[in-house]
């Protein structure tokens, strides 16, 4: 009994990879408005309900996101977010770490507006809120503390608010119809800048 439970569950999950790998590479190459549940169970070889037991399109969109900002943080796990520069900034630290997250919104801009249209919404969950933003404010902790640029009491909340900046300009950038990414950065770097006003 125990092996049949593991097998439904070991096949569900596949089932939902073949959805969220569908519905990436169509929402790439159709774009998010163009592509239809049914194009995406066709693709993934399922019925439109399997597709709908998985999540709508603004549920798989968000899933797709998630899993990029995940992939991010997974690769870099092993990787110190502290420079061994001591002449490197609070900033510059900062800025390191989320320019993996501004590429993935500079590259795929269109994609980047739904995402954040939908959350905005505020009907789809996301993990850019919760686990992956745990994981974020625990790097951009790690960062500040570096070389004593901030104490380790103040530096949990220091880091929220550079956080909800961050998010807030990713945001903001998506939905003003802007493409030059480096305004993007520029808006970031000024954000950081204003909240971490340390200078090393």
């Amino acid at each position: 009994m125990w092996l049949m439970i593991t097998n439904r569950a070991k096949l569900k999950q596949q089932t939902q990879t073949r959805v969220i790998d569908a519905a990436t590479t169509l929402f790439h190459e159709l774009g998010f408005a163009s592509t239809t549940i049914r194009d995406i169970a066709e693709k993934a070889g399922v019925s439109a309900g399997t597709v709908i037991g998985v999540g709508d399109k603004n549920a798989l969109l968000v899933k797709v996101f998630d899993d990029l900002i995940a992939q991010v943080h997974t690769e870099r796990e092993q990787i110190s977010v502290a420079s061994d520069n001591t002449a490197d900034s609070c900033v510059s630290r900062l800025e390191r770490l989320v320019e993996p997250f501004i590429s993935i919104f500079t590259t795929n801009l269109s994609l980047s507006r739904s995402y954040a249209a939908i959350l905005v919404m505020g009907t789809h969950p996301s993990a850019l809120f919760t686990e992956l933003a745990g994981q974020l404010i625990g790097e951009f902790s790690t960062a500040i503390t570096a070389g004593n640029c901030t104490d380790r009491k103040n530096a949990e909340a220091q880091s929220r608010a550079l956080y909800s900046a961050y998010v807030g300009a990713l945001f903001t950038w998506s939905a003003s119809g802007f493409t030059d990414e480096n305004q993007l950065r520029t808006s970031v770097h000024n954000v950081f800048t204003a909240i971490c006003t340390c200078r090393e």
